[in-house]
């Protein structure tokens, strides 16, 4: 498996891209001041449409790198580069992230892209988080509390640009498996306890010959409810037993759209964003090997 490469770049940012300390006392301040100081950047075209999308941020959009830091992220069509700017509280403040646990912080770094932007947005993101995943980075921005000087420190000044990534670096490896003859009941069980949204179905050979969403379910299993739930107490158990023999292969989508391990996660980032799939399931030699979902990807890249 061939793994992301690091190589010493330009600085991870300058300090025009770094604010004074944030007067914010809540995280919606947080991003109502980020953002009024990302749209003054290059490369905004749109400061009013771009500030829109910031502030609507929440907490399906913001990642914990850890240590107190925080990392929102978007892509916007109100601008036409990378758009990256950092920021600090006076004191820790309350966080909502995608986990849906709320945790504390005071370092925050707004990460942006054009839609078109895929690799080299999803590279930016990794070499932000591994800069402030570094042993005493966050304490050193912190301490240092003065844009200039905080640029200055080797943390952010010789940060290691994470590029050329594959998306064999960035996959959830093939782990659950759900087969055209497993009962609805069983495949829901799979996609709850793996926290999917979706999962391709295999065949012994691990060939993929459908796949089977959250969606799907909720439509198998939706019409029985309100059946059972306005029906007589008579009507019960035939419903449950007809959800019961339903089997996968009865709801699946049978036309499924895969990448090859070897293609590019430019290629993978675009079908996820362009194409709306998501996830996305990668094979080799024809045999399903991982999935790749927008989440998964930054999730992954924080790793590096």
């Amino acid at each position: 498996m061939r793994l992301a490469e690091r190589v010493k770049h330009e600085p991870l940012l300058d300090a025009t891209q770094i604010s004074a300390p944030l007067e914010a006392t809540s995280y919606a301040e947080v991003l109502d001041e980020l953002a009024a100081f990302a749209a003054r950047q290059p490369g905004v075209d749109d400061g009013e449409r771009f500030m829109s999308q910031v502030t609507s941020l929440g907490a399906d959009d913001t990642i914990a790198v850890g240590g107190g830091a925080f990392l929102p992220h978007l892509r916007s069509d109100a601008i036409d580069r990378e758009v990256v700017v950092m920021g600090f509280t006076a004191r820790p403040l309350r966080v909502p992230v995608e986990s849906g646990e709320e945790t504390r912080g005071r370092l925050f770094v707004l990460a942006a892209a054009p839609p078109d932007e895929h690799a080299g947005y999803l590279e930016k993101v990794a070499s932000i988080a591994a800069a402030l995943r570094a042993e005493g980075a966050i304490e050193a921005i912190l301490e240092a509390g003065d844009p200039q000087r905080i640029a200055n420190l080797p943390a952010i000044r010789e940060a290691p640009r994470i590029q050329r990534l594959s998306v064999v670096d960035v996959m959830d490896p093939a782990a659950q498996r759900v087969y055209p003859d497993m009962a609805l009941p069983d495949a829901a069980r799979v996609l709850i306890r793996g926290r999917h949204s979706a999962l391709p179905v295999v065949n012994k050979r691990d060939e993929i010959v459908g796949m089977v969403s959250e969606k799907d379910l909720i439509k198998a299993f939706l019409p029985g409810y309100l059946r059972i739930s306005g029906g007589s107490s008579g009507e019960d158990g035939g419903e449950r037993e007809s959800a019961d023999r339903t089997q996968v292969r009865d709801v699946m989508s049978k036309a499924v759209l895969c990448l090859p391990v070897e293609a590019s996660i430019n290629e993978a980032a675009s079908i996820i964003v362009n194409k709306n799939v998501d996830p996305l399931p990668l094979t080799r030699e024809g045999k399903w090997v991982g999935l790749i979902s927008r989440r998964s990807l930054i999730r992954k890249l924080l790793q590096f």
